[in-house]
Protein backbone atom coordinates (compact mmCIF):
# COMPACT_ATOMS: atom_id res chain seq x y z
CA UNK A 1 0.00 0.00 0.00
CA UNK A 2 2.74 2.46 0.92
CA UNK A 3 4.61 1.64 -2.28
CA UNK A 4 1.53 2.41 -4.32
CA UNK A 5 0.99 5.69 -2.51
CA UNK A 6 4.62 6.68 -2.86
CA UNK A 7 4.61 5.87 -6.58
CA UNK A 8 1.43 7.88 -7.10
CA UNK A 9 2.74 11.01 -5.41
CA UNK A 10 6.15 10.71 -7.07
CA UNK A 11 4.42 10.65 -10.46
CA UNK A 12 2.24 13.62 -9.54
CA UNK A 13 5.19 15.58 -8.17
CA UNK A 14 7.42 14.89 -11.17
CA UNK A 15 4.77 15.84 -13.72
CA UNK A 16 4.03 19.06 -11.86
CA UNK A 17 7.71 19.97 -11.63
CA UNK A 18 8.20 19.26 -15.33
CA UNK A 19 5.25 21.50 -16.16
CA UNK A 20 6.47 24.24 -13.81
CA UNK A 21 9.83 24.18 -15.55
CA UNK A 22 8.28 24.17 -19.02
CA UNK A 23 5.94 27.03 -18.20
CA UNK A 24 8.32 29.29 -16.30
CA UNK A 25 11.89 28.57 -17.43
CA UNK A 26 11.83 31.16 -20.21
CA UNK A 27 10.85 33.94 -17.82
CA UNK A 28 13.41 32.80 -15.24
CA UNK A 29 16.20 32.49 -17.81
CA UNK A 30 15.53 35.88 -19.35
CA UNK A 31 14.89 37.56 -16.03
CA UNK A 32 11.56 38.88 -17.26
CA UNK A 33 8.43 39.45 -15.24
CA UNK A 34 5.42 37.51 -16.47
CA UNK A 35 3.49 39.23 -19.23
CA UNK A 36 0.14 40.15 -17.68
CA UNK A 37 -2.36 41.48 -20.21
CA UNK A 38 -6.06 41.50 -20.98
CA UNK A 39 -8.34 39.96 -18.37
CA UNK A 40 -5.33 38.86 -16.33
CA UNK A 41 -4.17 42.47 -16.06
CA UNK A 42 -7.65 43.58 -15.02
CA UNK A 43 -7.78 40.82 -12.39
CA UNK A 44 -4.42 41.90 -11.00
CA UNK A 45 -5.54 45.54 -10.92
CA UNK A 46 -8.57 44.52 -8.83
CA UNK A 47 -6.41 42.45 -6.49
CA UNK A 48 -3.94 45.32 -6.06
CA UNK A 49 -6.81 47.67 -5.23
CA UNK A 50 -8.03 45.20 -2.59
CA UNK A 51 -4.50 44.86 -1.20
CA UNK A 52 -4.24 48.66 -1.02
CA UNK A 53 -7.42 49.01 1.03
CA UNK A 54 -10.42 48.92 -1.30
CA UNK A 55 -13.36 47.25 0.42
CA UNK A 56 -13.96 43.52 -0.07
CA UNK A 57 -17.56 44.37 -1.01
CA UNK A 58 -16.59 47.20 -3.36
CA UNK A 59 -15.92 45.54 -6.72
CA UNK A 60 -16.12 48.79 -8.69
CA UNK A 61 -13.12 49.56 -10.87
CA UNK A 62 -12.79 53.22 -10.00
CA UNK A 63 -10.27 54.04 -12.75
CA UNK A 64 -12.48 52.60 -15.49
CA UNK A 65 -15.34 54.67 -16.98
CA UNK A 66 -13.49 57.79 -15.88
CA UNK A 67 -14.42 59.81 -13.90
CA UNK A 68 -17.45 57.81 -12.74
CA UNK A 69 -16.10 54.30 -12.14
CA UNK A 70 -17.30 51.02 -13.63
CA UNK A 71 -19.11 48.13 -11.98
CA UNK A 72 -17.42 44.73 -12.38
CA UNK A 73 -19.06 41.32 -12.33
CA UNK A 74 -15.99 39.45 -11.06
CA UNK A 75 -15.79 37.69 -7.72
CA UNK A 76 -13.38 38.57 -4.96
CA UNK A 77 -12.77 34.83 -4.44
CA UNK A 78 -9.91 34.95 -6.95
CA UNK A 79 -8.57 38.24 -5.62
CA UNK A 80 -8.20 36.79 -2.11
CA UNK A 81 -5.35 34.30 -2.82
CA UNK A 82 -3.57 36.90 -4.95
CA UNK A 83 -3.72 39.37 -2.07
CA UNK A 84 -2.42 36.70 0.31
CA UNK A 85 0.53 36.06 -2.01
CA UNK A 86 1.18 39.79 -2.29
CA UNK A 87 1.29 40.03 1.50
CA UNK A 88 3.74 37.11 1.57
CA UNK A 89 6.04 38.57 -1.09
CA UNK A 90 5.94 42.27 -0.14
CA UNK A 91 8.55 42.01 2.67
CA UNK A 92 10.84 40.20 0.21
CA UNK A 93 10.43 42.07 -3.09
CA UNK A 94 8.51 45.24 -2.23
CA UNK A 95 6.57 46.80 -5.10
CA UNK A 96 7.18 43.78 -7.33
CA UNK A 97 4.97 41.61 -5.10
CA UNK A 98 1.95 41.69 -7.48
CA UNK A 99 4.05 40.29 -10.33
CA UNK A 100 5.48 37.58 -8.07
CA UNK A 101 1.94 36.69 -7.04
CA UNK A 102 0.92 36.57 -10.71
CA UNK A 103 3.88 34.27 -11.40
CA UNK A 104 3.20 31.80 -8.59
CA UNK A 105 -0.60 31.56 -8.47
CA UNK A 106 -1.21 29.72 -11.79
CA UNK A 107 1.45 27.15 -10.88
CA UNK A 108 -0.21 26.45 -7.53
CA UNK A 109 -3.58 25.97 -9.26
CA UNK A 110 -1.83 23.65 -11.70
CA UNK A 111 -0.71 21.43 -8.82
CA UNK A 112 -4.36 20.99 -7.83
CA UNK A 113 -5.23 20.14 -11.43
CA UNK A 114 -2.49 17.50 -11.64
CA UNK A 115 -3.75 15.87 -8.43
CA UNK A 116 -7.37 15.97 -9.61
CA UNK A 117 -6.63 14.56 -13.06
CA UNK A 118 -4.86 11.63 -11.39
CA UNK A 119 -7.73 11.12 -8.94
CA UNK A 120 -10.53 11.26 -11.53
CA UNK A 121 -8.67 8.97 -13.89
CA UNK A 122 -8.01 6.37 -11.19
CA UNK A 123 -11.63 6.45 -10.14
CA UNK A 124 -13.05 5.78 -13.60
CA UNK A 125 -10.24 4.03 -15.50
CA UNK A 126 -8.13 2.36 -12.82
CA UNK A 127 -4.65 2.86 -11.46
CA UNK A 128 -2.99 1.76 -14.70
CA UNK A 129 -4.40 4.78 -16.55
CA UNK A 130 -3.01 7.33 -14.09
CA UNK A 131 0.43 7.74 -15.65
CA UNK A 132 -0.91 8.00 -19.24
CA UNK A 133 -3.36 10.63 -17.98
CA UNK A 134 -0.56 12.65 -16.40
CA UNK A 135 1.50 12.32 -19.59
CA UNK A 136 -1.44 13.62 -21.63
CA UNK A 137 -1.85 16.50 -19.20
CA UNK A 138 1.80 17.40 -19.76
CA UNK A 139 1.05 17.62 -23.51
CA UNK A 140 -2.32 19.35 -23.11
CA UNK A 141 -2.76 22.66 -24.91
CA UNK A 142 -5.00 24.06 -22.17
CA UNK A 143 -2.11 23.79 -19.69
CA UNK A 144 0.11 25.94 -21.91
CA UNK A 145 -2.57 28.59 -22.38
CA UNK A 146 -4.21 28.76 -18.96
CA UNK A 147 -1.41 28.04 -16.45
CA UNK A 148 1.52 30.11 -17.67
CA UNK A 149 2.89 32.60 -15.13
CA UNK A 150 0.74 35.69 -15.27
CA UNK A 151 -2.56 33.90 -15.99
CA UNK A 152 -4.42 35.10 -12.93
CA UNK A 153 -7.90 35.34 -14.39
CA UNK A 154 -10.34 32.69 -13.17
CA UNK A 155 -10.24 30.21 -16.07
CA UNK A 156 -7.56 27.95 -14.58
CA UNK A 157 -9.40 27.84 -11.26
CA UNK A 158 -12.58 26.86 -13.10
CA UNK A 159 -10.70 23.95 -14.70
CA UNK A 160 -9.69 22.75 -11.23
CA UNK A 161 -13.20 23.18 -9.88
CA UNK A 162 -14.72 21.31 -12.83
CA UNK A 163 -12.41 18.37 -12.15
CA UNK A 164 -13.37 18.53 -8.48
CA UNK A 165 -17.06 18.50 -9.43
CA UNK A 166 -16.44 15.42 -11.57
CA UNK A 167 -14.57 13.60 -8.81
CA UNK A 168 -17.03 14.43 -6.05
CA UNK A 169 -20.03 13.61 -8.23
CA UNK A 170 -18.61 10.11 -8.64
CA UNK A 171 -17.57 9.71 -5.01
CA UNK A 172 -20.77 11.28 -3.69
CA UNK A 173 -23.20 8.79 -5.20
CA UNK A 174 -23.87 7.23 -1.79
CA UNK A 175 -21.59 9.21 0.50
CA UNK A 176 -23.06 12.38 2.07
CA UNK A 177 -19.60 13.73 2.96
CA UNK A 178 -18.50 13.72 -0.66
CA UNK A 179 -21.89 15.10 -1.67
CA UNK A 180 -21.31 18.11 0.57
CA UNK A 181 -17.91 18.69 -1.07
CA UNK A 182 -19.57 18.44 -4.49
CA UNK A 183 -22.10 21.07 -3.43
CA UNK A 184 -19.36 23.39 -2.18
CA UNK A 185 -17.36 22.98 -5.41
CA UNK A 186 -20.42 23.70 -7.55
CA UNK A 187 -21.39 26.77 -5.54
CA UNK A 188 -17.81 28.10 -5.61
CA UNK A 189 -17.54 27.59 -9.35
CA UNK A 190 -20.78 29.50 -9.84
CA UNK A 191 -19.64 32.29 -7.52
CA UNK A 192 -16.37 32.70 -9.41
CA UNK A 193 -17.95 32.93 -12.84
CA UNK A 194 -20.92 31.88 -14.90
CA UNK A 195 -18.61 29.99 -17.28
CA UNK A 196 -19.01 27.17 -14.78
CA UNK A 197 -22.80 27.18 -15.11
CA UNK A 198 -22.92 24.17 -17.44
CA UNK A 199 -20.65 22.13 -15.14
CA UNK A 200 -22.79 23.14 -12.16
CA UNK A 201 -26.00 22.12 -13.93
CA UNK A 202 -24.39 18.78 -14.76
CA UNK A 203 -23.66 18.16 -11.08
CA UNK A 204 -27.24 19.07 -10.17
CA UNK A 205 -28.60 16.64 -12.76
CA UNK A 206 -26.16 13.93 -11.71
CA UNK A 207 -27.31 13.86 -8.09
CA UNK A 208 -30.96 14.05 -9.13
CA UNK A 209 -30.47 11.02 -11.38
CA UNK A 210 -28.80 9.11 -8.56
CA UNK A 211 -32.12 9.31 -6.72
CA UNK A 212 -34.02 8.26 -9.85
CA UNK A 213 -31.87 5.15 -10.35
CA UNK A 214 -31.34 4.08 -6.73
CA UNK A 215 -33.44 6.12 -4.25
CA UNK A 216 -32.65 4.02 -1.18
CA UNK A 217 -28.87 3.97 -1.52
CA UNK A 218 -28.52 7.57 -2.64
CA UNK A 219 -31.19 9.26 -0.52
CA UNK A 220 -28.91 10.65 2.20
CA UNK A 221 -26.28 11.82 -0.28
CA UNK A 222 -28.82 13.51 -2.57
CA UNK A 223 -30.48 15.36 0.30
CA UNK A 224 -27.08 16.39 1.68
CA UNK A 225 -26.05 17.68 -1.72
CA UNK A 226 -29.25 19.67 -2.38
CA UNK A 227 -29.31 21.29 1.06
CA UNK A 228 -25.58 22.03 1.03
CA UNK A 229 -25.72 23.53 -2.47
CA UNK A 230 -28.49 25.94 -1.53
CA UNK A 231 -26.76 26.93 1.71
CA UNK A 232 -23.37 27.34 0.00
CA UNK A 233 -24.78 29.56 -2.75
CA UNK A 234 -26.58 31.75 -0.21
CA UNK A 235 -23.51 31.89 2.05
CA UNK A 236 -21.28 32.93 -0.84
CA UNK A 237 -23.84 35.50 -1.93
CA UNK A 238 -23.86 37.02 1.56
CA UNK A 239 -20.08 36.98 2.00
CA UNK A 240 -18.91 38.13 -1.43
CA UNK A 241 -21.62 40.60 -2.49
CA UNK A 242 -22.29 44.14 -1.29
CA UNK A 243 -25.20 43.95 1.18
CA UNK A 244 -26.97 46.62 -0.86
CA UNK A 245 -26.99 44.20 -3.81
CA UNK A 246 -28.14 41.06 -2.01
CA UNK A 247 -31.64 41.33 -3.49
CA UNK A 248 -30.59 42.75 -6.85
CA UNK A 249 -30.94 40.20 -9.69
CA UNK A 250 -28.14 39.74 -12.22
CA UNK A 251 -27.50 37.18 -14.94
CA UNK A 252 -23.72 37.53 -15.29
CA UNK A 253 -22.64 36.95 -11.68
CA UNK A 254 -23.68 35.40 -8.40
CA UNK A 255 -26.79 37.28 -7.31
CA UNK A 256 -30.31 36.85 -6.01
CA UNK A 257 -31.09 35.18 -9.34
CA UNK A 258 -28.85 32.23 -8.59
CA UNK A 259 -29.79 32.20 -4.92
CA UNK A 260 -33.43 31.69 -5.89
CA UNK A 261 -32.40 29.01 -8.39
CA UNK A 262 -30.39 27.11 -5.75
CA UNK A 263 -33.23 27.22 -3.23
CA UNK A 264 -35.67 26.13 -5.94
CA UNK A 265 -33.47 23.15 -6.82
CA UNK A 266 -33.20 22.11 -3.16
CA UNK A 267 -36.96 22.42 -2.70
CA UNK A 268 -37.63 20.32 -5.80
CA UNK A 269 -35.27 17.58 -4.60
CA UNK A 270 -36.80 17.61 -1.11
CA UNK A 271 -40.33 17.30 -2.51
CA UNK A 272 -39.32 14.51 -4.90
CA UNK A 273 -37.47 12.50 -2.26
CA UNK A 274 -40.38 12.84 0.17
CA UNK A 275 -42.57 11.10 -2.43
CA UNK A 276 -40.24 8.12 -2.82
CA UNK A 277 -42.65 5.65 -1.16
CA UNK A 278 -45.27 6.38 -3.83
CA UNK A 279 -42.82 6.37 -6.77
CA UNK A 280 -41.85 2.73 -7.17
CA UNK A 281 -40.62 2.90 -10.76
CA UNK A 282 -37.64 4.94 -12.03
CA UNK A 283 -39.78 6.33 -14.86
CA UNK A 284 -42.21 7.79 -12.33
CA UNK A 285 -39.37 9.35 -10.32
CA UNK A 286 -37.90 10.82 -13.49
CA UNK A 287 -41.28 12.23 -14.51
CA UNK A 288 -41.80 13.85 -11.11
CA UNK A 289 -38.35 15.41 -11.24
CA UNK A 290 -38.99 16.65 -14.77
CA UNK A 291 -42.21 18.33 -13.69
CA UNK A 292 -40.65 19.90 -10.59
CA UNK A 293 -37.53 20.99 -12.47
CA UNK A 294 -39.60 22.52 -15.28
CA UNK A 295 -41.64 24.39 -12.71
CA UNK A 296 -38.51 25.82 -11.09
CA UNK A 297 -37.05 26.78 -14.49
CA UNK A 298 -40.25 28.47 -15.70
CA UNK A 299 -40.51 30.33 -12.41
CA UNK A 300 -36.95 31.60 -12.75
CA UNK A 301 -37.45 32.76 -16.33
CA UNK A 302 -40.62 34.61 -15.37
CA UNK A 303 -38.95 36.25 -12.36
CA UNK A 304 -35.75 37.14 -14.22
CA UNK A 305 -36.71 37.55 -17.91
CA UNK A 306 -33.41 39.21 -18.89
CA UNK A 307 -31.60 35.92 -18.25
CA UNK A 308 -33.50 34.24 -21.08
CA UNK A 309 -30.80 35.66 -23.36
CA UNK A 310 -27.97 34.25 -21.21
CA UNK A 311 -25.45 35.89 -18.87
CA UNK A 312 -25.15 38.96 -21.12
CA UNK A 313 -28.89 39.39 -21.46
CA UNK A 314 -28.75 42.81 -19.75
CA UNK A 315 -26.28 44.23 -22.29
CA UNK A 316 -27.67 46.68 -24.85
CA UNK A 317 -28.22 44.81 -28.13
CA UNK A 318 -26.25 47.30 -30.27
CA UNK A 319 -23.32 47.27 -27.85
CA UNK A 320 -23.42 43.47 -27.78
CA UNK A 321 -22.85 43.40 -31.54
CA UNK A 322 -20.08 46.01 -31.38
CA UNK A 323 -18.23 44.45 -28.44
CA UNK A 324 -18.88 40.69 -28.35
CA UNK A 325 -18.73 39.86 -32.05
CA UNK A 326 -15.02 40.77 -32.13
CA UNK A 327 -14.08 38.18 -29.50
CA UNK A 328 -12.80 35.33 -31.69
CA UNK A 329 -12.69 32.71 -28.95
CA UNK A 330 -16.36 33.39 -28.15
CA UNK A 331 -17.47 32.35 -31.64
CA UNK A 332 -19.26 29.02 -32.29
CA UNK A 333 -17.27 26.20 -33.75
CA UNK A 334 -18.97 26.50 -37.16
CA UNK A 335 -17.78 30.10 -37.48
CA UNK A 336 -14.21 29.19 -36.61
CA UNK A 337 -12.51 30.21 -39.86
CA UNK A 338 -9.06 28.72 -39.29
CA UNK A 339 -7.53 27.02 -42.30
CA UNK A 340 -5.22 23.98 -42.11
CA UNK A 341 -3.00 25.28 -39.34
CA UNK A 342 -2.10 24.49 -35.75
CA UNK A 343 -5.19 26.18 -34.32
CA UNK A 344 -7.25 23.26 -35.66
CA UNK A 345 -5.86 21.25 -32.76
CA UNK A 346 -8.29 23.22 -30.59
CA UNK A 347 -10.99 21.23 -32.35
CA UNK A 348 -9.20 17.94 -33.00
CA UNK A 349 -7.81 17.18 -29.54
CA UNK A 350 -10.99 17.53 -27.45
CA UNK A 351 -13.13 15.83 -30.10
CA UNK A 352 -10.92 12.73 -30.11
CA UNK A 353 -10.92 12.77 -26.32
CA UNK A 354 -14.72 12.93 -26.23
CA UNK A 355 -14.95 9.93 -28.57
CA UNK A 356 -12.52 8.07 -26.29
CA UNK A 357 -14.76 8.74 -23.27
CA UNK A 358 -17.82 7.45 -25.13
CA UNK A 359 -15.94 4.34 -26.29
CA UNK A 360 -14.72 3.61 -22.78
CA UNK A 361 -18.26 4.01 -21.48
CA UNK A 362 -19.59 1.44 -23.95
CA UNK A 363 -16.80 -1.08 -23.30
CA UNK A 364 -16.53 -0.66 -19.51
CA UNK A 365 -17.67 -3.57 -17.29
CA UNK A 366 -21.26 -3.14 -16.14
CA UNK A 367 -20.36 -2.53 -12.49
CA UNK A 368 -18.01 0.33 -13.47
CA UNK A 369 -20.05 1.80 -16.28
CA UNK A 370 -21.94 4.29 -14.09
CA UNK A 371 -18.68 6.12 -13.34
CA UNK A 372 -18.01 6.44 -17.04
CA UNK A 373 -21.58 7.62 -17.55
CA UNK A 374 -20.95 10.45 -15.09
CA UNK A 375 -17.78 11.40 -16.96
CA UNK A 376 -19.64 11.13 -20.28
CA UNK A 377 -22.32 13.47 -18.98
CA UNK A 378 -19.78 16.10 -18.02
CA UNK A 379 -17.87 15.63 -21.28
CA UNK A 380 -20.97 15.93 -23.44
CA UNK A 381 -22.17 19.05 -21.60
CA UNK A 382 -18.75 20.67 -21.99
CA UNK A 383 -18.70 19.65 -25.66
CA UNK A 384 -21.93 21.59 -26.19
CA UNK A 385 -20.28 24.64 -24.62
CA UNK A 386 -17.25 24.07 -26.85
CA UNK A 387 -19.49 24.00 -29.94
CA UNK A 388 -21.14 27.28 -28.97
CA UNK A 389 -17.90 29.01 -27.93
CA UNK A 390 -14.52 27.73 -29.12
CA UNK A 391 -12.87 28.80 -25.86
CA UNK A 392 -14.71 25.94 -24.18
CA UNK A 393 -11.83 23.75 -25.37
CA UNK A 394 -9.87 24.51 -22.20
CA UNK A 395 -12.41 22.77 -19.96
CA UNK A 396 -13.28 19.99 -22.40
CA UNK A 397 -9.67 19.09 -23.24
CA UNK A 398 -8.81 18.42 -19.61
CA UNK A 399 -12.13 16.75 -18.76
CA UNK A 400 -11.78 14.04 -21.44
CA UNK A 401 -8.24 13.02 -20.48
CA UNK A 402 -9.38 9.93 -18.48
CA UNK A 403 -11.02 8.41 -21.57
CA UNK A 404 -7.93 8.87 -23.70
CA UNK A 405 -5.75 7.57 -20.83
CA UNK A 406 -7.87 4.40 -20.62
CA UNK A 407 -7.31 3.66 -24.32
CA UNK A 408 -3.57 4.32 -23.98
CA UNK A 409 -3.35 2.07 -20.91
CA UNK A 410 -5.11 -0.72 -22.82
CA UNK A 411 -2.76 -0.28 -25.80
CA UNK A 412 0.32 -0.43 -23.57
CA UNK A 413 -1.00 -3.51 -21.77
CA UNK A 414 -1.43 -5.12 -25.19
CA UNK A 415 2.16 -4.20 -26.06
CA UNK A 416 3.57 -5.60 -22.81
CA UNK A 417 1.75 -8.88 -23.39
CA UNK A 418 3.27 -9.29 -26.90
CA UNK A 419 6.33 -7.00 -27.00
CA UNK A 420 6.61 -6.76 -30.76
CA UNK A 421 7.63 -3.83 -32.91
CA UNK A 422 4.13 -3.61 -34.34
CA UNK A 423 2.44 -3.46 -30.93
CA UNK A 424 5.03 -0.92 -29.71
CA UNK A 425 4.25 1.26 -32.74
CA UNK A 426 0.52 1.02 -32.07
CA UNK A 427 1.00 1.92 -28.40
CA UNK A 428 3.19 4.89 -29.26
CA UNK A 429 0.78 6.08 -31.94
CA UNK A 430 -2.09 5.83 -29.47
CA UNK A 431 -0.33 8.21 -27.09
CA UNK A 432 0.41 10.69 -29.87
CA UNK A 433 -3.15 10.45 -31.20
CA UNK A 434 -4.50 12.12 -28.07
CA UNK A 435 -1.64 14.58 -27.55
CA UNK A 436 -2.49 18.21 -28.18
CA UNK A 437 1.20 19.04 -28.54
CA UNK A 438 1.56 16.39 -31.26
CA UNK A 439 -1.47 17.76 -33.09
CA UNK A 440 0.02 21.26 -33.05
CA UNK A 441 3.33 19.98 -34.42
CA UNK A 442 1.80 17.89 -37.21
CA UNK A 443 -0.74 20.51 -38.28
CA UNK A 444 1.99 23.13 -38.15
CA UNK A 445 4.09 21.09 -40.58
CA UNK A 446 1.11 20.68 -42.89
CA UNK A 447 0.34 24.41 -42.87
CA UNK A 448 1.83 26.67 -45.55
CA UNK A 449 4.58 29.03 -44.34
CA UNK A 450 3.04 31.99 -42.63
CA UNK A 451 5.59 34.45 -43.94
CA UNK A 452 6.93 37.43 -41.98
CA UNK A 453 4.55 38.94 -39.44
CA UNK A 454 2.64 42.01 -40.54
CA UNK A 455 3.53 45.42 -39.19
CA UNK A 456 0.28 45.50 -37.22
CA UNK A 457 1.18 42.18 -35.59
CA UNK A 458 4.55 43.55 -34.58
CA UNK A 459 2.89 46.66 -33.19
CA UNK A 460 0.37 44.64 -31.22
CA UNK A 461 3.12 42.46 -29.74
CA UNK A 462 5.07 45.57 -28.75
CA UNK A 463 1.97 47.02 -27.10
CA UNK A 464 1.86 44.01 -24.76
CA UNK A 465 5.30 44.70 -23.29
CA UNK A 466 5.47 46.54 -19.96
CA UNK A 467 8.22 48.87 -21.21
CA UNK A 468 5.86 50.24 -23.87
CA UNK A 469 3.91 51.95 -21.08
CA UNK A 470 6.86 53.69 -19.44
CA UNK A 471 6.53 57.00 -21.38
CA UNK A 472 2.79 57.10 -20.63
CA UNK A 473 3.32 56.23 -16.96
CA UNK A 474 5.80 59.14 -16.65
CA UNK A 475 3.14 61.69 -17.63
CA UNK A 476 1.00 63.42 -14.97
CA UNK A 477 -1.97 61.19 -14.06
CA UNK A 478 -4.93 61.90 -16.28
CA UNK A 479 -7.99 60.58 -18.04
CA UNK A 480 -7.46 58.59 -21.22
CA UNK A 481 -9.43 57.68 -24.29
CA UNK A 482 -7.57 54.52 -25.28
CA UNK A 483 -7.36 51.69 -27.73
CA UNK A 484 -9.93 49.30 -26.24
CA UNK A 485 -7.76 46.17 -26.08
CA UNK A 486 -4.99 47.77 -24.01
CA UNK A 487 -7.34 49.22 -21.39
CA UNK A 488 -6.51 46.63 -18.69
CA UNK A 489 -2.76 46.90 -19.34
CA UNK A 490 -3.00 50.68 -19.18
CA UNK A 491 -4.65 50.44 -15.77
CA UNK A 492 -2.00 47.98 -14.54
CA UNK A 493 1.07 49.70 -15.91
CA UNK A 494 0.17 53.38 -15.38
CA UNK A 495 -1.65 55.59 -12.83
CA UNK A 496 -4.09 56.88 -15.47
CA UNK A 497 -7.84 56.35 -15.81
CA UNK A 498 -9.64 55.09 -18.94
CA UNK A 499 -13.02 55.55 -20.58
CA UNK A 500 -13.46 51.83 -21.14
CA UNK A 501 -11.34 48.75 -20.53
CA UNK A 502 -13.80 46.68 -22.57
CA UNK A 503 -16.10 45.14 -19.94
CA UNK A 504 -19.78 44.78 -20.65
CA UNK A 505 -21.17 46.33 -17.46
CA UNK A 506 -19.54 49.64 -18.39
CA UNK A 507 -22.11 50.46 -21.08
CA UNK A 508 -21.68 54.21 -20.57
CA UNK A 509 -17.96 54.01 -21.31
CA UNK A 510 -18.49 51.79 -24.34
CA UNK A 511 -21.10 54.15 -25.77
CA UNK A 512 -18.80 57.15 -25.34
CA UNK A 513 -15.93 55.23 -26.93
CA UNK A 514 -18.17 54.53 -29.94
CA UNK A 515 -19.20 58.20 -30.06
CA UNK A 516 -15.58 59.34 -29.98
CA UNK A 517 -14.30 57.04 -32.70
CA UNK A 518 -17.33 56.83 -34.99
CA UNK A 519 -19.45 59.97 -34.87
CA UNK A 520 -17.11 62.73 -35.97
CA UNK A 521 -15.15 65.55 -34.42
CA UNK A 522 -18.05 67.33 -32.75
CA UNK A 523 -19.14 64.21 -30.86
CA UNK A 524 -15.52 63.43 -29.95
CA UNK A 525 -15.15 66.93 -28.49
CA UNK A 526 -18.39 66.43 -26.55
CA UNK A 527 -17.04 63.23 -25.00
CA UNK A 528 -13.78 64.97 -24.09
CA UNK A 529 -15.66 67.83 -22.46
CA UNK A 530 -18.11 65.58 -20.55
CA UNK A 531 -15.33 63.42 -19.13
CA UNK A 532 -12.48 65.91 -18.87
CA UNK A 533 -10.11 63.76 -20.92
CA UNK A 534 -6.38 64.52 -21.04
CA UNK A 535 -4.88 61.94 -23.43
CA UNK A 536 -5.64 59.78 -26.45
CA UNK A 537 -3.63 56.55 -26.61
CA UNK A 538 -3.57 53.74 -29.16
CA UNK A 539 -1.18 51.23 -30.71
CA UNK A 540 0.91 52.28 -33.70
CA UNK A 541 -0.22 50.62 -36.91
CA UNK A 542 -3.44 49.24 -35.45
CA UNK A 543 -6.76 51.06 -35.82
CA UNK A 544 -7.89 52.42 -32.47
CA UNK A 545 -11.27 50.86 -33.24
CA UNK A 546 -9.86 47.32 -33.40
CA UNK A 547 -12.02 45.32 -30.98
CA UNK A 548 -15.13 47.37 -31.77
CA UNK A 549 -16.98 45.69 -34.63
CA UNK A 550 -18.38 47.89 -37.39
CA UNK A 551 -16.60 51.10 -36.46
CA UNK A 552 -14.54 52.89 -39.14
CA UNK A 553 -10.75 52.90 -38.84
CA UNK A 554 -9.35 55.65 -36.65
CA UNK A 555 -5.62 56.17 -37.07
CA UNK A 556 -3.27 59.14 -37.22
CA UNK A 557 -5.88 61.71 -36.09
CA UNK A 558 -5.58 65.23 -37.53
CA UNK A 559 -7.88 67.18 -35.26
CA UNK A 560 -6.13 70.42 -34.17
CA UNK A 561 -6.85 69.87 -30.49
CA UNK A 562 -4.75 66.67 -30.49
CA UNK A 563 -0.96 66.98 -30.16
CA UNK A 564 1.31 63.95 -30.49
CA UNK A 565 3.68 63.77 -27.49
CA UNK A 566 5.15 60.31 -28.15
CA UNK A 567 7.90 59.21 -30.51
CA UNK A 568 6.28 58.52 -33.91
CA UNK A 569 7.89 55.06 -33.87
CA UNK A 570 6.87 54.20 -30.30
CA UNK A 571 4.48 51.24 -29.86
CA UNK A 572 2.03 53.41 -27.95
CA UNK A 573 1.01 56.61 -29.69
CA UNK A 574 0.15 59.28 -27.13
CA UNK A 575 -1.70 62.50 -27.91
CA UNK A 576 -2.36 65.33 -25.50
CA UNK A 577 -5.90 66.71 -25.62
CA UNK A 578 -6.43 70.49 -25.45
CA UNK A 579 -9.86 71.70 -26.56
CA UNK A 580 -8.69 75.31 -26.38
CA UNK A 581 -6.87 74.63 -29.65
CA UNK A 582 -9.99 73.48 -31.49
CA UNK A 583 -10.85 75.46 -34.61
Amino acid sequence: MMGWLERKWVQIGLIWLVLVAALSIAAVRLGNAPRVTGDDAMRLVGAIDLFNGQSWFDTMQHRDNTPFGAPMHWSRLIDAPLVALMALFTPLVGASAPLWAAFVWPLLVLLAVVVLVAAVTERVAGEGARLPALALLAMCLAVYTEFIPGRVDHHNVQIALTLLMMLTSIEGRADPKWAVVAAAAAATGLAIGTEALVSVITVLICFALYWVVDPQRSRAAVLAFAASFAMAVLLLLLTTTDPNAWLVPACDALSATYGVAAVGYAAAILIAVSLTAWLKHPALRLAVLAVLGSGVLLGLLSMFPACRAGPYGDLDADLAVILLSTIGEAQPIWDWNAQMRSELSLILTPTLGLLAVFLATVLAPKQQRWRWLVLSGFSFALFLVFCLQIRGFRLLTVAVIPGAAWIIAEAWAWFRARQTIATAAVAGFTLMAFSGAAHVSVLGLLSPPAGPPAQSSLSWTACLEPQAYEPLAALPPGRVMSYLLIGPSLLLQTPHQVVSAGYHRNEQGLRDMVRFYRDGEAEAQAVVHERGLDYLVFCRGIPATDGLAGLPDFNEPTWPWLTRISDPEAPLQIYAIDLSRSS
